[in-house]
């Protein structure tokens, strides 16, 4: 998220919060371009994010350096940051890019519009614009942005201002309390025109008229800049009036001001909780052509708000303000005096005006949440891909266009002999994936396989053992079969430990699957596992699993992404089954997204249950582990989804070690992570159920009385019932002939 100053800063946390609601997983950084804007979101986001740095300027090596070193998949830009390399180069790198809180004010749009040829190749980047008012909707439509995705939110703002609690210093006994909010000084940086308008000057002039008529008046006056501190007290100084500086007042508590009286806030974050204390507040930066400051967070404490009528900064809540009443906006300086007056005499009129700004202020909130809930949408189907120089760039095209090619040359050639070999016996459900890695196949190949038997069906798994080693070309194991892991693979292991059904082992699934019905004659259904890019067996449903956490494989098909084969395969698919989704939220968006790649196949929610604690050594089930403390290894496509699982269960990992996919260990490597488990304090050594067939022999002398474990799961599945339907309904309309493509279209 980039903010450049302490305004955007600060409209930022109820938005971070929102995030965190919607993706808690998620690392969110902050960057800032000002000082202040530093400053502030230490003070303010410290608690709330990952990380807070200077964004790099705008120079392409700068970019990639700082998005290399975050990995980012989205880019939030608050407010009006557009800048053409982040925002190219974050898109190129796979990010999500959206502009939250976006505006253009009326001075700076002339400009803007002499360069709208420019601003619409940028814009067209950002796939989310959400600007404050339709004003800002007009002007972003006609800088090029895409209307499809632009939409109209309330000023984040809104969500910000919050009536805090009380400030530590009271009121002196002051019978009336006026607050002048962030002054400023004549030409002060960013002011809209050279002028010589110094507010503080106004305010003390009008609070010695004031103090004529309200002698228990305390007056709270609150500069702008710091650097203005020193300047303000001066001229309080030598006005004669009587003030104290708030740093003064944590030097001494006992400090007093004499009524009528002025309270210096030479402090930082304070003004927000002084609101509290005030009858009616002035905002600086108004009369003179500064372009105004927030007047959301007075609102929201219930005050009545002047201002003077340069709001340029905030044209749309200025506009708010005003339609609704609740607000007070003066034309000049020498109106400050009496519409202050009348406030504070006419409590009656400064009650109900402050009563509408607050109503106005709850009206308008919301913002942040709907934002949040589009923005996580985004991430879920974004993803973070290393970015290339040119010559590198061109040679890695090179090899995913040879595994592309050669991927579509073997299907070809696989589909050709299963068009002229005899069809199997019984008919074939695939499941498969798209991407490189574990999506959850193997626990949904059991899990299919035991309801299909609950529905009286006698199925049995073929699948390829992957890295065995063994003098037959196929194995037909009956279920619960004991064999040795070299014999059969690790994944072929986890079939028959789950002894749900007989398992076929062999390269040539087909080979396979015809020995195995005619050693089992009353089997009736074959499950093909991994089997999607499997095309030398026909099957008669294709089911794929979509990884939540990499739902498109960076949508590259390797080495450039994790494809195996172009998302286009997508439509082949007849179901589609999408793991390990942590939300509703992040369900939807990856579905929304797949329709694009297949919008006849339904979708289904899976989701992975945890069932408890085996002994690694074993295999029986020990309840709860000894600590919580543990150190992790995993031999996985996927090692993160293993850990976020580990530490889902509140278990702190001191220690964890990731291996190749199918990893066989050797005890020098059991005896490191044994070591390394007690050099950080961990009792236990926990896995998973696949790695534990891949251990040595030699595993308990290595592991020198430490205990392992690995952690059982199972898969469910949302809409079991419709699934069904699908799988039978497919069954029967591939059985009334032969048929390419989707059974459903």
């Amino acid at each position: 998220m980039h903010a450049v100053s302490v305004g955007e800063v600060l409209s930022a946390p109820p938005l971070i919060r929102a995030l965190r609601d919607h993706v808690p997983r998620a690392a969110i950084y902050l960057s800032t371009s000002t000082i202040a804007g530093r400053k502030a979101a230490e003070r303010e986001l410290s608690g709330l994010v990952n990380g807070i740095f200077y964004a790099p300027i705008d120079y392409v090596s700068c970019i990639r350096r700082t998005l290399s070193a975050i990995r980012p998949s989205l880019l939030v830009i608050l407010e009006t940051e557009i800048w053409p390399n982040l925002y190219n180069e974050a898109r190129r790198a796979g990010c999500g890019l959206a502009l939250a809180n976006a505006r253009i004010s009326g001075r700076a749009w002339p400009r803007y519009k002499l360069f709208c040829s420019f601003f619409r190749l940028i814009l067209r980047l950002a796939q989310l614009v959400f600007v404050q008012s339709q004003t800002d909707y007009n002007r972003y439509r006609e800088l090029g942005a895409d209307p499809s995705r632009l939409s109209v939110e309330a000023n984040l703002k809104y969500d910000a201002a919050t009536a805090s609690g009380l400030p530590p210093f009271g009121t002196f006994g002051a019978e009336h309390v006026w607050i002048a909010a962030s002054t400023v000084g004549p030409n002060e940086r960013g002011s809209i025109e050279k002028h010589d308008i110094d507010e503080d000057d106004l305010v003390i002039d009008t609070f010695a008229q004031l103090a004529k008529e309200f002698p228990k008046l305390l007056l709270i006056l609150a500069p702008r800049q710091p650097a203005r501190f020193d300047l303000v007290a001066a001229k309080l100084k030598k006005s004669g009036v009587s003030f104290l500086r708030r740093t003064h007042l944590l030097a001494d508590s006992e400090a007093l001001v004499a009524l009528p009286g002025i309270l210096l806030l030479d402090s930082l974050g304070e003004l927000a909780r002084a609101y509290n204390l005030a009858h009616v507040v002035f905002v600086g930066g108004s009369l003179a052509p500064r372009g105004g400051h927030n007047i959301i967070e007075p609102a929201a404490a219930g005050l009545p708000v002047v201002v003077g009528p340069h709001m340029e900064n905030f044209e749309a809540i200025t506009a708010d303000f005003r339609e609704s009443r609740a607000l007070v906006q003066i034309a000049n300086p020498a109106e400050l005096c009496p519409s202050l007056c009348r406030l504070l005499i006419n409590l009656s009129e400064a009650r109900n005006l402050g009563n509408r700004a607050r109503h106005l202020v709850e009206l308008k909130r919301g913002a942040s949440e709907r934002i949040a809930e589009k923005l996580a949408a985004l991430y879920f189907v974004s993803q973070y891909r290393t970015t290339y120089n040119f010559l590198s760039r061109q040679f890695l095209n090179v090899l995913a266009a040879i595994w592309r090619v050669g991927g579509d040359a073997r299907r070809r050639r696989s589909e050709r002999a299963a068009s002229c070999a005899k069809p199997l016996g019984a008919p074939v459900i695939s499941i498969g994936g798209i991407t490189m890695g574990g999506s959850g196949k193997t626990p949904f190949t059991i899990y299919l396989a035991g309801r299909l038997k609950a529905r009286h069906y006698n199925p049995a798994i073929l699948t390829r053992g992957y890295r065995r080693r063994s003098p037959s070309a196929n194995l037909i194991l009956p279920s619960g079969t004991a064999a040795r892991a070299a014999f059969t693979g690790d994944e072929a292991q986890i079939f028959l430990r789950a002894a749900v059904c007989p398992v076929g082992i062999g390269s040539s699934r087909y080979e396979t699957g015809r020995i195995l019905l005619a050693q089992i004659p009353q089997t009736d259904m074959l499950l093909l596992d991994d089997g999607f890019q499997h095309a030398r067996l026909r099957r008669s449903v294709d089911i794929v699993l979509i990884d939540a956490f990499d739902p498109f494989g960076r949508y590259h098909v390797f080495p450039l992404g994790r494809l195996r084969e172009p998302l286009s395969a997508l439509s082949r698919a007849d179901i589609l089954v999408i793991t390990r989704a942590e939300t509703s939220l992040q369900f939807n968006a990856i579905k929304d997204q797949l329709r694009s790649y297949n919008n006849v196949a339904p979708v289904f929610r899976a989701s992975l249950r945890i069932k408890g604690w085996r002994d690694g050594r074993t295999g029986i089930p020990i309840g709860q582990l000894p600590s919580s403390r543990v150190a992790a290894f995993c031999g996985l496509g996927s090692p993160a989804n293993f850990f976020h699982a580990l530490e889902s269960l509140g278990l702190e990992i001191v220690f964890r070690w990731s291996f190749s996919d199918h990893h066989a260990y050797r005890p020098l490597e059991i005896a490191r992570l044994a070591h390394q488990a007690r050099l950080n304090g961990a009792s236990v050594l926990v896995t998973t159920e696949k790695d534990t067939f891949n251990f040595p022999l030699e595993i308990d002398s290595v592991l020198q009385g430490l205990d392992v474990a690995w952690l059982e799961v199972e898969m469910r599945v949302e809409e079991e019932s419709a699934l069904f339907a699908t799988i039978d309904r497919v069954l029967r309309h591939r059985a009334s002939g032969p048929h390419t493509g989707s059974a459903l279209r």
